[in-house]
């Protein structure tokens, strides 16, 4: 099964592309997104303290529940929403990755997704502009590269700062790696493209935890 979240924030329109899932759901201001882009998701999650009138109108238009918490709680909007996935699903979480978005909701989004990853089949960030795919433990991903017009950058960035990654290969990058080892706070992995001509490019872990940060060159 595959859920989309969408979080509040600056979130592009270009994300857009990137919401079909077979249930989606809301974290606070997300509703505005949704609004904007005519997206109905199941329901509503979080305290609601920055959904605009307009997003409460489209709420109540379209009679889609809301679970509504306090302001003073231990978890953010996206993490409730995410507790709300059932385990084994795939999840996009459309949410800021750059575009003047808060830093620390940034880096909070990947922690919790680089969390949530051990539970669930597949978890990938999206803003429309740029693509976080979360890895965990033995595991392997295949990115179709036939939709993007504009050069990448890919970066592979270590999250397991307890132990390295390990047995890490790729193939479809300009610079591989063949069952390497990658250390959290060290950049070797970083800047990478795809290589000429690739359709696509895939990346295998053995173990630890590992981001794959794929975006437009600039």
């Amino acid at each position: 099964m595959h859920y989309c979240v969408i979080t509040g924030g600056p979130v592009p329109d270009e994300a857009v592309t990137a919401v079909s899932a077979d249930h989606i759901i809301c974290a606070d201001g997300g509703t505005d997104f949704a609004c904007k882009h005519s997206i109905v998701p199941e329901v509503v999650v979080g305290d609601l303290d920055s959904i605009t009138d307009v997003g409460l109108s489209f709420i109540k238009e379209h009679d889609i529940p809301v679970e509504k918490y306090e302001i003073e709680k231990d978890w953010t909007d996206t993490e409730i929403a995410l507790n709300r996935v059932p385990s084994g699903s795939e999840i996009t979480l459309i949410c800021p990755l750059g575009n003047n978005g808060r830093l620390d909701h940034i880096i909070g989004n990947i922690q919790l997704a680089a969390a949530f990853a051990s539970k669930h089949k597949r978890i990938i960030l999206n803003d429309g502009i740029t693509s976080v795919y979360l890895m965990n433990g033995k595991d392997s991903i295949t990115v179709d590269l036939t939709g993007y017009r504009v050069r990448l950058a890919v970066s592979l960035v270590p999250l397991s700062f307890g132990s390295s990654v390990k047995d890490v290969t790729t193939s479809g990058l300009y610079y591989s790696l063949d069952g390497g080892e990658l250390i959290a706070g060290k950049t070797y992995s970083f800047c990478n493209h795809p290589a000429e001509g690739a359709p696509e490019f895939s990346v295998s872990i053995g173990e630890g935890i590992l981001a794959v940060i794929v975006t437009e060159e600039t």
